[in-house]
């Protein structure tokens, strides 16, 4: 049973061989930061996510050559994992930015229940980043899950995902295979 969009139903990044799932294997609450160019010395954004909006922020982040901003993902939020996230934390000493990425609008996706569990987190366990309050980049609150307007839709992702990864408001300069190459 997938609880997610079809949309990645035959995603080539979102599937997994029968030896990750082989005996000896086990399930991993967090994901970090896969891509060889990104560089732990180098990172001064790290990007927490969940769910589909990790695969439009990677295009996105390709696309636009941030190598200096990991994204890493939550498969399980609860019980939350303090002691693995204060870890990933840690291995980017540098990062001066601390972001949580949600598609949905900011009043129905995990934020609320993120937010106050990082922030205890980064003040009891991490020594890099000790006190530091986590960003949000998502969509603003609403009544409603999604606009139902495809153009205001992709407007929004647009700019969550720019938020997320440069930490600023940015405009779209153009679109190269429907990903969005941002003015910087």
């Amino acid at each position: 049973i997938m609880l997610v969009s079809k949309s990645l139903l035959r995603h080539p990044m979102a599937r997994s061989t029968l030896a990750d799932m082989a005996a000896g294997t086990k399930f991993e609450w967090v994901l970090p930061e896969q891509d060889p160019l990104v560089k732990p010395e180098n990172v001064t954004n790290v990007i927490f996510c969940s769910g589909q909006v990790y695969y439009a922020l990677v295009k996105a982040r390709q696309a636009n050559q941030r190598f200096d901003t990991a994204i890493c993902r939550l498969e399980q939020i609860s019980p939350f994992p303090h002691a693995q996230l204060a870890a990933l934390c840690d291995h980017y000493p540098h990062a001066r930015h601390l972001t949580w990425c949600q598609e949905e609008p900011l009043n129905l996706g995990a934020w609320q229940y993120v937010e106050p569990r990082m922030a205890t987190c980064l003040l009891a366990q991490s020594k890099a980043h000790h006190g530091k309050r986590l960003r949000y980049a998502g969509r603003e609150p609403t009544a409603a899950v999604a606009t139902g307007y495809k153009v205001k839709h992709a407007e929004e992702e647009e700019r969550l995902i720019g938020r997320a990864l440069f930490v600023e408001e940015v405009k779209v300069g153009r679109r190269e295979q429907g990903v969005p190459i941002y003015e910087s």
